[in-house]
């Protein structure tokens, strides 16, 4: 297991992450043994783009501002998907709570960046049942 010192140390002077993209929105994605998954982040292009190999050997690396990122941790929070740092080859990852890590992002973002008005903030509406289904 390696250590999230290094890589939040890496990430706090840039102010940014390094993902990979299969497609507009569609980030490398990583399951545990358990069903648990994961996005990968990189505190660096080179390192990211390192990990473009074999099943990611299509995806862009694209970076991601500590304000976007901020508001995508609280949408991975809901979706109960966490942080997998620097990922390495053999599989081992390093996990970090996307709760957790967005209360440690969250006072380093500025306001730079800002969803569209259809994206409402106040998701936590109850439709109740059957919201859904055909009139």
């Amino acid at each position: 297991m390696k250590a999230i010192e290094p890589f939040l140390d890496a990430i706090s002077q840039t102010r940014k992450v390094w993902l990979l993209e299969a497609m507009t929105g569609m980030f490398a994605m990583l399951e545990d043994s358990d069903g648990n998954s994961y996005i990968p982040l990189w505190e660096s292009e080179a390192l990211a783009r390192k990990a473009a190999v074999e099943d990611w050997a299509d995806y862009e690396v694209t970076e991601m501002g500590f304000s976007e990122l901020a508001v995508w941790l609280k949408e991975l929070t809901r979706d109960e998907i966490d942080i997998a740092v620097s990922p390495e080859k053999d599989g081992e990852i390093t996990a970090i709570a996307s709760a957790n890590f967005r209360k440690w992002v969250k006072p380093q973002a500025d306001d730079s960046y800002h969803e569209d008005e259809e994206d409402d903030d106040d998701d936590d509406f109850d439709y109740g049942e059957g919201w859904a289904e055909q009139w």
